[in-house]
This record gives C-alpha cells, sequence and structure tokens, in this order.
C-alpha cells in the first residue's frame, strides 16, 4: 500500500468514530497522522523497517501498530470493524456539500437514512423539512449537490485513479507478474471509471494472484469474460487482462487509445497495407512482430505519440505525420512553477517550507500568491501582511541564493470584475493571478463581461482556474469560454491550467485552439503544502494532453523570462 492509498484509509478511520460517537480525540488522532503522513515522500513501510514511523509528529503507537497490521500483516480489521457499523451508502454521504457529519447523524437517527438515494428521497417527499436546522433554501441547495453527486457517481479522479493502479501494479510484480497501465488512466483522462491493466501470461499466476487480492479489506473479484476485475468501495474498479507474452505491445496500444485515435491509425495505414488490432500487427496481411509502440507508429510512417494525446482528433495525425513536429513538453522543460500558497493565507506550510520544497524539486523560480483581502473565509492578506511577507521573502532570497522568488497575489476578481486591492498596491507585484472564487451563479452574459474586465485589467498577469470547475463536484460557471480565450491571448494574459486533480483547469480540449492564436499557458500547483507542489505532475499530463509546446509554457522559461514576462504580458 502506497502513503496516498494510507492516508485514504486513516480519513476512513476518523470519519468512521466521528459518525459512530467514538471517542472523538480518537478520530482527530487520526485525521492528525493521515495530514502529517501526505506531507512524507518516504515510503511507509521504509519507516516501519527502520523504526522512522515512531518519530513522525502525530503518529502514536497505536495508529503506528495500525499501520503496521495493515502494511506488513496485510491485517485489516481494525477497518473492517468500523465499516460493519456503518451505513451502507456512508462514502457517499460524506461527499455532500454542507451537511457535514452532525447533519448527517442527525439525518440517520431521524429519518434512517443510510445512503444518497435515500437522503435525496427524503428531500423529494418532503420528509426533510420537518427536520430542524433544514430551511426551504438549504433543502433546495442539499437537492442539487445531491443529484451531482449522483450524476458523478462511478468516476473517479485522476490522483486516486494512478494512486489505486500503481497499488495494484505493485501487488501484481509482487506475485511475479509483468503488467502495465493501460486505457483512459494511462491516457491521463482528468475523471477515470475504470482502470486497465495488461498483465503478461506467467506459470501459476491465477491462483497467486487472487488469493493476494481477495485479502485486501472489502476487496470482489469476478470474472466478466477473460477479464479479472476487482472492485473496492470508494476506488476505480480495476480490469485485469491477461495476455500472452506475443500480444501485449499490440493489445497496449489498443487499449490505451480511444476508439477514435486507433480508427484514424488504420485508416491511414490502409494506404500502406498496414494494420493493428489486438491479434496483432499485420503489413501486406503478414503478422509483423513488433518490441514497443514506437515500432507500431514506425510501421504506419508515424512518429511516436505519447499516451496521453491519443484521443482521436485530427491535429494528432497532423503531428504524427510531421517530419519537424516540435517535442511534446516534459517535466525537464519545466523551470519554475507558480501559484504556491503558504501560513500567511490557508497554505498549511511555511514560506521557507514552500521555498525549500521547490528548491529540492530541482526548479529555478517560485511565483508566491497568497489569497487577497477580500478572500476572508481563506485568511487573505491585509496590507500590513503583505508588508510582513515581503520583507520575508527578501530575507529567503538570501537564504536561496540559487533561487528566484516572484512576489506575488491570487488576487479575488470581484462581482464587477475589478480586482482586490487598489492600483497602489497591485503595482508592487511581480505577477497577479486574477481567479473568481464567490459568485460563481452569474449568467452567462454577465460572468463573461466580468472575467473579461479582469482580462483587460493592466494589473492582470494569470487568469486563474478559468472556468471555476471542482471535478465530480462543482460544474463550470456559465462563461463563454472561446471569447475569454481570445481576449486573454489578445491582451497577452496568461491561462493557468491548475495542476490540483480536483481542477485540472484550463480544460485539455481548449488549449490547442488558445496556444495556436498567441495565447500561453502556465501549469500551477496551487499548492497549500509541500506535497501539493507534487500536483505539477497532474498538470503536466493534462498539458501533454493538449498538446501545449514549450514556447507556449511559461514554466519553461527561465526566471528572467519570466520575469520579462510579467512586465510586458507579451503585448
Amino acid at each position: 500500500m502506497d502513503n496516498s492509498t494510507l492516508v485514504d484509509a486513516l480519513l476512513e478511520m476518523a470519519y468512521a468514530l466521528e459518525f459512530l460517537d467514538d471517542n472523538p480525540f480518537k478520530a482527530k488522532a487520526y485525521v492528525s497522522a493521515a495530514r502529517s503522513l501526505s506531507e512524507i515522500a518516504t515510503p511507509i513501510e521504509e519507516l516501519i523497517d527502520t523504526g522512522g514511523i515512531s518519530h513522525i509528529e502525530g503518529i502514536g503507537k497505536t495508529i503506528a501498530a495500525t499501520l503496521k497490521a495493515w502494511v506488513k500483516d496485510h491485517d485489516f480489521s481494525a477497518i473492517k470493524e468500523l465499516q460493519a457499523r456503518l451505513p451502507n451508502g456512508f462514502d457517499e454521504l460524506i461527499k455532500v456539500p454542507g451537511l457535514g457529519m452532525k447533519r448527517l447523524k442527525v439525518l440517520h437517527k431521524e429519518l434512517n437514512i443510510t445512503t444518497l438515494d435515500g437522503l435525496l428521497e427524503a428531500i423529494n417527499t418532503g420528509r426533510l423539512s420537518s427536520v430542524k436546522g433544514f430551511s426551504d433554501k438549504s433543502i433546495a441547495k442539499l437537492r442539487g449537490s445531491v443529484q451531482t453527486i449522483l450524476d458523478y457517481r462511478g468516476w473517479f479522479l485522476l490522483d486516486t485513479s494512478w494512486d489505486w493502479a500503481a497499488t495494484f501494479v505493485s501487488l501484481l510484480k509482487d506475485c511475479g507478474g509483468k503488467v502495465q497501465v493501460s486505457g483512459v488512466c494511462r491516457r491521463s483522462m482528468e475523471i477515470i471509471s475504470a482502470i486497465d491493466l495488461l498483465l503478461e501470461e506467467g506459470p501459476e499466476m491465477h491462483d497467486a494472484l487472487v488469493q493476494r487480492i481477495t485479502s485486501m479489506p472489502d476487496m470482489q473479484l469476478v470474472h466478466d469474460g477473460s477479464v479479472l476485475v476487482a472492485t473496492c468501495p470508494g476506488k476505480p474498479p480495476i480490469r485485469i487482462h491477461t495476455v500472452s507474452q506475443a500480444f501485449v505491445v499490440p493489445a497496449l496500444f489498443i487499449t490505451t487509445g480511444s476508439d477514435a485515435h486507433v480508427d484514424l491509425v488504420n485508416r491511414h495505414g490502409a494506404g500502406r497495407s498496414v494494420r493493428v488490432s489486438h491479434e496483432g500487427v499485420f503489413k501486406d496481411g503478414v503478422h509483423v512482430p513488433v518490441r514497443d509502440e514506437a515500432e507500431i507508429y514506425d510501421l504506419f510512417g508515424m512518429r511516436y505519440l505519447p499516451p496521453e494525446v491519443r484521443e482521436g482528433r485530427p491535429i494528432e495525425m497532423d503531428l504524427a505525420l510531421s517530419s519537424n513536429a516540435p517535442e511534446f513538453i516534459r517535466q525537464e522543460d519545466l523551470k519554475g512553477l507558480i501559484h504556491v500558497h503558504s501560513t500567511y493565507s490557508d497554505g498549511r506550510a511555511t514560506l521557507t517550507d514552500m521555498v525549500q520544497g521547490v528548491y529540492e524539486r530541482g526548479y529555478s523560480w517560485i511565483g508566491i500568491s497568497d489569497h487577497s483581502k477580500s478572500a476572508y473565509y481563506a485568511l487573505g492578506l491585509s496590507i500590513k501582511d503583505l508588508k510582513r511577507q515581503f520583507e520575508e521573502i527578501d530575507e529567503l532570497c538570501r537564504i536561496f541564493p540559487s533561487m528566484t522568488i516572484f512576489k506575488g497575489i491570487e488576487s479575488d476578481i470581484l462581482p464587477d470584475g475589478s480586482l482586490d486591492y487598489p492600483q497602489t498596491v497591485l503595482e508592487h507585484f511581480d505577477f497577479v493571478i486574477a481567479s473568481i472564487h464567490s459568485h460563481m451563479d452569474m449568467d452567462r452574459a454577465s460572468m463573461t463581461q466580468r472575467i473579461i474586465k479582469a482580462i483587460r485589467n493592466p494589473f492582470t498577469t494569470i487568469l486563474g482556474h478559468p472556468t471555476g470547475r471542482v471535478l465530480l463536484a462543482r460544474r463550470p460557471y456559465e462563461v463563454d469560454m472561446g471569447v475569454v480565450l481570445a481576449e486573454a491571448a489578445g491582451h497577452g494574459v496568461m491561462v493557468e491550467l491548475n495542476a490540483n486533480p480536483l481542477r485540472l483547469d484550463l480544460d485539455w480540449r481548449l488549449m490547442p485552439d488558445f496556444t495556436s492564436k498567441g495565447g500561453r499557458v502556465v501549469i500551477a500547483p496551487d499548492a497549500h503544502s509541500v506535497s501539493g507542489l507534487d500536483d505539477m505532475r497532474y498538470g503536466l499530463a493534462i498539458a501533454r494532453k493538449g498538446l501545449l509546446l514549450t514556447d507556449s509554457c511559461m514554466n519553461t522559461f527561465s526566471a528572467r523570462e519570466a520575469m520579462e514576462a510579467f512586465k510586458t504580458r507579451w503585448s
């Protein structure tokens, strides 16, 4: 089990204990342990082996013993006992915004609500109106929240999917299997309904695999034809395809690319008498063995396209057939990152810790951008706070002489389109990220004009999380993104690709047209902790999916080039 999976399990323990009215201090202890573990890069198994787990703040003897039971002994009795006492639909009920554990317990006690469907039924029949604290307005809002979650039922975020896939890859390798991730998970879709794994056939693999998987808590295993499907509540289903060694590469190609992408490739190959299918690669009707996917593309007369790109867009073929197309953006191309919060606002790490974290990850510059004063809910900075932060940044520049630290702000776009802080304050920042955090229910025309006004503000450098979406929780606000992106490109305002897996906003589908018009994107972790800096990997995957090239991405700029870009906005 990787650290992320263990964090989820600790939080599940905490939520269960809180709901069941067990010792409240015990529930808080599990939350504290989860928070500490989320900040640690070292695998927890290594810390258990070395004894280092006892030195982690927030992890006492009891929780350390629980972690050891999970990781070393595969003993999940502690969590299973709690799960057995919870309502069947508890994992979905706790996702409902605005419900909270206190209200959830009331609903369970007074109306015996145990599932999301039961909650919606209570809303629609009027039973919820009889419960103290639920007004007509709050019930109407709750109905929308419940319906949204129901609409997203069966879908999972990219980080959850990658972590769960990694857990299974490790498990299968422990059983001696040769396995690769495929399907939409390999293509890095922002939301995923199932994870496909290709497992190379091996002797006595099946029995060892079944025994290992079924030892995991709440795991069920069924056969869907030739595919082995492993399911676990709250996790994406794992579909294990067993393939003979000779057909692994063609199967990886077919199951990774979308149907539309594979069809485009085969249609192009018809003129060369080449086709690819689950049965292999054929030229002039003769089977051609291949060692990797690059050889498949080569047989079709194409350059290799990375998995993220293979969605079936005509532009993919243009890139694959071009002899001088630029390379897709890579991690090693990134020189700096921006949109980093600290304890000055709602971050969980100090400025020093965040700068140190960026330095240790090999970047040469960082852009600090805590929340502006109107974001009172996120401890937005007063003028006095800004002065203190600027002074600390100046000191950090002396401590980290090889790092460039830019002074920025995430300024709220107010309802009328103006930015938080007067001009006399905004002019002191190196950059300004203009973002919407309130009044998201405006009509399409009003919201579009609100954002356009912010873009036209001479102090706006970057448009933050431009559609306002929170994946699997909140839909984008009503806005004409075509108009907004054209305006941003025309005024030299960068658009953020927010790398937080809850956002991944700008949508990758909008990137090619935006960058073709001269627009530039900045991949930003929106990090509120040191570990949050690593969300860049999700942003990078989405950037590649959006066909982002190095010259259209500000993260590839040197610190000097970044400062020049801030000053000119490419105008």
